[in-house]
């Protein structure tokens, strides 16, 4: 996880009353955990924004430096109830990819090291994941934007190079926010046929380690070089046409339609894909929240229905 300050980004997405939640300041228990676990005081804690599904937290031990800055993610929101198995899924993810106590990094993908994670959340009444802390911030308006989306395309391809675990889960489409067309929509007809893309088969692909939320948001830039990837709650085993499929639909509504078909020409050149079927940014796109109007998304959606 990262050191910066999310707000800017993503902040405004937050309800005042889950904010509340989100970002309250850590109770003793949780900092007497972490102490107990890395061995050093906690020093300070300030709450990362970002994410609405749980609580997010910087932390700067009396460890020495760069081991001293650490990330405290705790599950304190009633969805994990229905989804019990994400906290662990997160644990698995970072030991596969990030490495830790027991595993190895994977080359060429900055991911946090898991350090503790009490998934089933025993110590504390709620689901706990630590790790380390990664430097850099996301970068949404790059400087060279060729070289930005082809940093982003070769850190993929890494990430689907990652060694597959029997423990990962299967993917499977996430399910549609409705089955009509958002109403703000000036193509209903392509939402149409998204649904119908979603409820018939995949096409054929590989099988690979995938991220799950692939996007520039997730991304961690220094000096014009990722130099972390978070929030690996999702990851499981599935095509890779997935991950890029949801990083296109993130390039189109913020920069727009060019950028995501840039990103996809570039992946497609260093991963050897020659095809890239029009299901996979349908498929994707059906499951976003459609409660405000997003013309970038509603022009994505009418491009990728018309090469159908």
């Amino acid at each position: 996880m990262s050191d910066h300050d999310e707000r800017a980004i993503y902040g405004h997405e937050l309800h005042r009353d889950l904010r509340q939640v989100l970002t309250a300041s850590l109770p003793t228990t949780a900092l007497d955990w972490v102490e107990r676990t890395v061995g050093w005081p906690v020093l300070s804690e300030r709450a990362l924004l970002g994410g609405t599904s749980s609580a997010v937290h910087l932390l700067t031990t009396g460890a020495p430096a760069p081991s001293d800055r650490l990330v405290l993610r705790r599950y304190v929101i009633d969805w994990v109830l229905e989804e019990p198995e994400i906290p662990g899924n997160e644990a698995l993810a970072l030991r596969l990819v990030g490495g830790g106590a027991t595993g190895a990094r994977v080359l060429g993908v900055p991911a946090p090291s898991l350090l503790a994670s009490d998934p089933d959340g025993r110590q504390l009444g709620v689901p706990l994941t630590l790790m380390t802390a990664l430097p850099g911030r996301p970068v949404w308006q790059p400087r060279d934007r060729t070289a930005w989306l082809r940093s982003m395309a070769e850190l993929v391809v890494a990430i689907h190079a990652a060694p597959l675990s029997d423990e990962l889960g299967e993917w499977a489409p996430y399910p549609p926010q409705a089955r009509t067309p958002p109403v703000w929509s000036r193509h209903p007809d392509a939402w149409l046929t998204a649904s119908e893309q979603w409820d018939g088969p995949p096409p054929a692909s590989r099988r690979v380690f995938l991220h799950r939320d692939f996007h520039p948001g997730n991304l961690l830039w220094t000096d014009e070089r990722i130099t972390g990837v978070v929030d690996w709650v999702s990851a499981c085993a599935g095509p890779p046409e997935e991950d890029i499929g949801h990083c296109r639909a993130n390039l189109a509504i913020r920069l727009g339609q060019d950028w995501a078909d840039e990103f996809l020409a570039i992946w497609q050149e260093l991963s050897g894909t020659p095809d890239y079927h029009p299901y996979w940014d349908l498929t994707n796109v059906v499951s976003f929240d459609h409660g405000r109007a997003e013309p970038g998304l509603d022009e994505f959606v009418a491009a990728a229905a018309a090469r159908l």
